[in-house]
């Protein structure tokens, strides 16, 4: 019986020698040949083997090739679809007799990929020949096939200085990737999964760590714990939750995304945007969760911009362009980031009519803006958000505490102000923006109540010359591709009107007074005391860039003014006819008639610095009027400044022979227009 135990130890021993040396004695040439000539039967492609060739079967399947090429399809732009100075793989034979897969050591060296794809959408790794891959005889098979693999592990598995390179002729989309390292760790599948790697992408260093505590979970369909982290220059991502791989993904976790500038990130992406301001930094934190095509964040704490948000946002991909759905409380928007391409407030160009004089306005005085606007990026996706925030900035414009409901859909946005606080007044109002077509279009209405006018005209217009609280109405529309060409084209129609408040460094009284002796240019032409009243107001309608106004009425102490004309808004020109009526009494403050002189002035020029001249003609059709107020005046003024405005004058003596005296002047016959300027104090 030893002695048969003997020869079949013997046999053994003789069958492990001749594995462990039968890669000794067998050629590496035949390796090569073997190898490269099943390649080509499989793929119709070359492989070329330059270097040497290694191979062992005991105590483990190891191969080590060096210096190996694969052929590119004959259609493609690289002479090789891959390439690589070595590759080492070692798989341990003993556990495969228990099913489980222990993969000693699988390195890549330098290796590089080319993946391209034709303009008919046929990829190089498309082979032209090769025989078909065997079909599973049953499903059943196939199943136990996979369950009788009870455990994996890996060792050494790495990329060392990879890179790889994909163009798509027919999407145009091209990506490479360089100085690719990868490190794998899988001691087992109950025991947790780890990789790291690197690669530069787009000239941009990526640093990538994963690590899976049950990666078992993962092959059966289930979920796992899961933490991820990228980072680069560009953007900075974590993401620490639970996966599920199959059965359709799913994630549910933690999120914290941190993006310097969204627009470097989009450039750097391939997709930039357009020219302008804003697009800057981006950092989101939330509980992230998704499902097939929707993405929810849930406790969303948003800053954008040096906007801060908090709410709950959702996404939907999948469509044609990405749909975003949510409520969000802000501190501030800040429309002004989006409105000029630059991130200071660029300088406008000046109208010839508004360089002159001063309106205390500041930036206004320099003209509209013909800075580009461009709201080509509304059409990067829709969405239906409810916003609250504490402060909305529109230029100089400051509102305060509102609520509104933003709808953005195929490049047109809609902001309706359910809520709106402006200058310690209130209201509601719409404004619409359009980007959807080539040229920007604007919609506004609006309708506010206790409104301080000082402050809003100020930061609306750059105009500090009138206060008092204010109810406003409007209805406007513009399209242009700039600020001046929108005010150009704006057309629409509104109601002012203005209570208790004041005409600051103005006294129309005196005002008036003053171009009947003389015109004057400029609002210091009035004095420095201001003109108080009880009601100012009327209507106006625009029509290409130009505002008109037939019923302006105020009601004031010792003046009553009606007037109409029209404001050209592109060019902040002025072209007025107020009708002042210089009261002499108080009675009538609050609407009634009140005997007076009407004294018309025309207003015209620049809005910043206007020139005031009388309208002396017109003063004189309503001779009747003007002569029953001059004679009330006491004294012989009166009687003297009614004759001249009759055309009466002084007559010299004359002798009774009829001959003038010698040397005495002609007589000089009083013009009415005289008169009136004596009677003004000229």
């Amino acid at each position: 019986m030893s002695r048969w135990i003997a020869i079949i130890a013997g046999i053994v021993v003789l069958l492990i020698a001749a594995v462990v040396a039968a890669p000794l004695l067998i050629p590496s040439e035949v390796y090569k040949e073997r190898v490269v000539a099943l390649v080509k039967s499989q793929t119709g492609r070359d492989l070329v083997i330059g270097g040497n060739v290694g191979l062992s079967f005991f105590p483990r399947l190891a191969v080590k090739v060096e210096d190996v090429r694969f052929s590119n399809a004959s259609w493609g732009k690289d002479r090789d679809m891959a390439t690589m100075k070595e590759m080492r793989a070692a798989l341990k034979i003993m556990p495969l007799f228990k099913g489980e897969v222990e993969i000693d050591s699988f390195v890549l060296v330098d290796p590089v990929i080319h993946l391209e794809v034709k303009a008919d959408g046929t990829p190089n790794w498309q082979f032209e020949t090769g025989a078909p891959a065997a079909p599973t005889a049953t499903g059943k098979a196939e199943g136990k096939s996979s369950a009788s693999v009870q455990q994996i592990r890996l060792g050494e598995v790495s990329i060392k200085n990879g890179a790889a390179t994909y163009r798509n002729a027919q999407s145009g989309a091209a990506l490479a990737f360089e100085k690719v390292d990868v490190d794998l760790s899988l001691p087992g599948l109950d025991e947790p999964f780890a990789a790291s790697g690197s690669l530069v992408w787009n000239s941009e260093p990526l640093k990538l760590t994963l690590k899976a505590d049950r990666p078992r979970a993962l092959t059966e369909g289930g979920q796992t714990p899961i933490e991820f982290a990228l980072s680069s220059s560009k953007v900075n991502a974590t993401y620490k939750g639970s996966i599920q791989a199959l059965g359709g993904a799913k994630f549910s976790g933690g999120v914290d995304l941190d993006v310097p500038s969204v627009r470097e990130l989009a450039q750097w992406l391939g997709s930039p945007l357009p020219a302008g301001n804003g697009f800057g930094p981006l950092s989101i934190k939330g509980n992230a969760q998704g499902s097939g095509n929707t993405y929810t964040f849930n406790d969303a704490q948003v800053g954008f911009d040096g906007m801060n948000a908090t709410g709950k946002v959702s996404v939907q991909t999948g469509g044609v362009r990405p749909m975003i759905r949510g409520g969000l409380a802000l501190d501030r928007i800040d429309a002004n980031i989006y409105l000029s391409s630059s991130g200071a407030a660029s300088p406008a160009t000046p109208s010839p009519a508004s360089s002159g004089g001063s309106s205390g306005g500041g930036a206004a005085e320099s003209g509209w803006s013909n800075d580009p606007i461009d709201l080509s990026g509304l059409k990067a996706a829709d969405a239906d958000i409810s916003l609250s925030t504490k402060e909305l900035l529109v230029k100089e414009i400051k509102v305060g505490e509102s609520a509104l409901n933003l709808k953005l859909a195929n490049g047109v946005l809609t902001v309706d102000l359910n809520k709106l606080a402006l200058y310690k007044g209130a209201g509601s109002g719409s404004l619409t923006l359009d980007g959807s077509n080539r040229v920007p279009q604007l919609d506004a209405a609006f309708s506010i109540a206790g409104v301080q006018a000082e402050p809003l005209l100020t930061d609306a217009a750059g105009f500090k010359r009138l206060d008092g609280l204010s109810a406003i109405s409007f209805n406007v529309n513009g399209v242009g591709h700039s600020q001046r060409e929108i005010v150009s084209t704006l057309g629409g129609k509104g109601e002012v009107k203005f209570t208790n408040g004041a005409i600051k460094g103005v006294n129309l009284a005196q005002l008036a007074r003053t171009v009947l002796t003389a015109p004057a240019t400029g609002w210091q032409s009035g004095g420095s005391q201001d003109t108080d009243f009880s009601e100012l107001g009327g209507t106006f309608t625009i029509a290409k860039g130009i505002l008109t106004n037939s019923d302006l009425k105020m009601l004031s102490p010792l003046l009553r003014v009606t007037g109409s004309g029209t404001v050209d808004l592109p060019n902040r020109m002025l072209n007025y006819r107020v009708e002042p009526k210089l009261a002499a009494t108080l009675q009538g403050q609050g609407g009634g008639d009140a005997k007076g002189i009407e004294v018309p002035v025309v207003i015209e020029g620049p809005w910043a610095s206007p020139r005031f001249r009388p309208d002396l003609a017109s003063m004189l059709q309503n001779r009747e009027q003007t002569i029953e107020t001059i004679k009330s005046l006491k004294g012989e003024g009166g009687k003297e400044m009614l004759k001249g405005l009759l055309g009466g004058g002084q007559k010299t003596e004359t002798p009774a022979d009829g001959t003038p005296a010698t040397g005495a002047a002609p007589e000089e016959k009083s013009k009415p227009a005289d008169a009136l300027k004596k009677l003004f104090g000229g």
